[in-house]
Formats: structure tokens, sequence, C-alpha cells
């Protein structure tokens, strides 16, 4: 609550103009819809500014005069789309523009109370919401059954499940963690949602690539078996996914590269040209494959999905990361330095990106091992690549197997060659 010596101009101008920018920004989106539908409704451009503005001056005033302003301002504003909505209610259906301008309302309230991060984000929320009023509609319209109980499911598995699963460490070496096993399974599953949706507002192809390029910048493993799960369950599509699994394999070069390197910067040296390689035969691969994207069959309107979240398969790639993860924490607790590279190998099998902060850490602890640690590094980039092959080639179908495993190959050995030269060069 602001204090009652807080009505300084320093103090409420910020309050303000972020209520301002707030009710303008839904304003701009009632105005120019109205104006498509040629009706008259309760406000649009200028309306919505005093709104918010009307929210925020309402709440700055309660520490000096209580809540009766609040009160007062809110009973008017509901009293105003109240009659608004009955006037229009006999012409058109609906009632998002009087939703809006309560919700418009209230964040002017957030903002006079000092929330501008929350005010500001849900405002923007709220904007994108009614400008992709269109887009929405026709993705929910085209939605079958099956699809909208997958959207369903990964709600359950997100923001039901993984909030109640402990999170903390199991087992005589502490290498069980459930949340992060099923932090996993919800991941393979919004990535493979993800393509889903996009392929919906965007298009088959640019649609699957947009999923992967987001789904790489945190796990490239979930990308590649989101992409294989496409290509089972869509027979006729095999370069624009093969092109999604490629591109996120490319990109995690660059991220192990950029992770590594940000906790142990005396490892660059050793370790980036192995990862340049990769990445470089990565992005030559991903061209091609994009050149020549179309598939034999297949148009550029997403074709229909059975299931585009597969939890059964998500849940079985959560068992086998959970196993991988156990095996790792007992052979550094059983071999010690001994198992650096071989828990580096396994590791990579589910997630390269631990593995590269862990041994980048010891690297800045122990400059004698920085060579050794640089290669175990490389490793585990290489192994993880190879891994998201046999993925590809296990999950997937038809030509993608082929494509796939063709590119992530070439990565694999032009980075085992050069990280090899690399280490009898140092």
């Amino acid at each position: 609550m602001p204090e009652p010596d807080s009505l300084s101009l320093a103090t409420t101008a910020p309050r303000l103009m972020v209520a301002l920018l707030v009710g303008l920004l839904i304003g701009l989106d009632r105005e120019r819809s109205e104006a498509r539908k040629q009706k008259s409704s309760m406000g649009g451009v200028r309306t919505f500014p005093l709104l918010a503005l009307l929210g925020a001056l309402s709440s700055l005033l309660e520490p000096r005069l209580g809540l009766w302003p609040l009160g007062l301002a809110f009973g008017g504003v509901i009293a105003i789309v109240a009659v608004a909505y009955v006037r229009t209610s006999a012409t058109a259906l609906g009632a998002t523009t009087e939703m809006a301008a309560l919700v418009t309302f209230v964040l002017g309230v957030f903002a006079g109370q000092g929330a501008l991060l929350l005010a500001g984000a849900v405002g923007v929320v709220v904007a994108v919401l009614l400008v992709a009023k269109l887009r929405l509609e026709r993705v929910s319209r085209s939605m079958s059954e099956e699809e909208i109980t997958a959207t369903l499911e990964l709600a359950v598995i997100s923001a039901i499940v993984l909030p109640l699963v402990p999170n903390r460490s199991y087992g005589p070496w502490g290498g069980l963690n459930p949340f992060e096993v099923w932090l996993i399974v919800v991941l393979v599953s919004a990535v493979s949602f993800a393509g889903f949706v996009a392929m919906r507002l965007w298009g088959l192809h640019k649609g699957l690539l947009v999923a992967a390029f987001v789904g790489a910048m945190v796990s490239s493993t979930a990308v590649t078996l989101a992409m294989a799960e496409r290509s089972r369950r869509s027979p006729e599509l095999a370069r624009a996914p093969a092109a999604g699994a490629v591109m996120a394999s490319t990109i995690m070069c660059v991220r192990v590269g950029v992770l590594a390197t940000a906790f142990a910067p005396a490892l660059a040296p050793r370790l980036w040209p192995a990862l340049a390689v990769m990445a470089l035969v990565g992005a030559v691969c991903t061209v091609w494959l994009l050149r020549a994207r179309r598939d034999p069959g297949a148009s550029e309107a997403a074709p229909h999905l059975a299931n585009p979240s597969s939890v059964k398969t998500a849940l079985t790639f959560g068992l086998v990361y959970a196993a991988v993860g156990f095996a790792v924490s007992g052979l550094e607790a059983l071999l010690g330095n001994a198992g650096t590279l071989l828990a580096a190998v396994v590791s990579a099998i589910v997630d390269v990106d631990a593995i590269s902060i862990t041994l980048a850490r010891q690297a800045g602890q122990d400059e004698g091992r920085r060579a050794l640690l640089a290669l175990a590094v490389a490793v585990a980039a290489i192994t993880n690549t190879l891994v998201k092959g046999g993925i590809a080639g296990a999950a997937g179908r038809g030509r993608f197997r082929i494509l796939v495993g063709a590119a992530l190959g070439a990565m694999s050995l032009a980075g085992a060659a050069v990280a090899l030269l690399s280490w009898s060069w140092g």
C-alpha cells in the first residue's frame, strides 16, 4: 500500500504513466475492433486509458481517504459497463469489451499500488489475447476432441502435477530428483504441443521451425523426440521436422559453448573449435533441408494430428532420464576423477547442459585438468548428438530417420575429429 507521504510527483508519475500506457494499449485494439465492426460500443482509445487512470488515482487516494474512493470508482465502472452491455447486447453477442474495461480498471489499481511489472505484464497479455482473436478462434474451431483432450493433459501434468512433485534428491548417491524428471516429461510434451499450435498459426513448415527454435533453447533432445513423433504421426512429412531437429542440435552446440565458457573462460581455446565445426556442419545441413523443404504429398496447411502432445512418449523419456541421472551419480561417486569421461558420456544421453556446467566449474578450480575437462565437454556434446540420431531412428519414420541420422552423424564425426586434434596438440 502507498504510504500517506508517497503522493509526490516522483512516486506517482511512474504509476500513472504505466496505467496510462496499459489503458492505451488495450484501448487501441478495442477502437480498431469496434471500427471494423462498424458499431458503437462503450469506448476505445480514449475511454480505456481514462479507466486505467481512474483505477490508479483512486488507489493512490486510499492511504489518505480510505477505501471508499476506490469502492465508489469501482461501483461506477461496473454501472457504466452494465449500461453499455444492456445497450449493445440486443444487437451483438459477447462481452469482450465490457470485460476488458473491468480488467483495465483493475490493472490501473495495480499500477497505483506500485505493482508496475504486474500491471504491465498482464496488460500486454490482455492486449495479445484481444489482437489474436481471429487466430485463436481459427485454432479452437479446427481442433478435434482428441486435440482438446491433449491440451487438457498438458495443463494437468504442468500446472497441477508438477508443483506437487517433491524437489529433492533421493537414492544412495542423490541421483534421483522427481521434480527434474517430471519437468522433463512436461518439457517434451510442451515442445510437441508447441509444434502443433505453431503449425496451426503459421502453417506446417514455419510452425515446426518456430517450435524447434524455441524448444532448442531449453532441450534439443526434447525437440528431436517431438519432431520424430511428428514424422511418425504424419508420414508424409520428412524435411520440415528433420530441419527442426538438425537446427535444434546446431543451437545446442552454441548453447553448450556459451554455458561452459561462461563458467570457465579458459576452456574457450580448447572447446570452441570442436563445437564451432559441429555448429557449422549443422547449419549447412539445416539450410539445405530448408531450401528443399517441400515433402511430396505435404501441403502447407497443417495435417490432422491425432494427439499433439504425446504424454506416453514423454513419460518413457522421463524414465530414461531418471535412470541415466542415477547412473551418472553412481559413476562419479564410485570412480571419482577416473569416471569423468564416462560420466560425461552417460549424462549426455539425456542432458548435455548439466554435465557441461559441472565440468566447466571443475575446470575453473583445477587448471591442470582443463584439457581433459574441455575434451569431456566436447565428448558430451558429440554423445548427445549421436543419441539424438538414435532417437530419430527409433522414434521417427521414413526419410526423416535418414535425413536426421546423416546430418547428426556428419556433425558428430566433424566434432570428434577436431576435438581429437585439439587434444593431441594440447
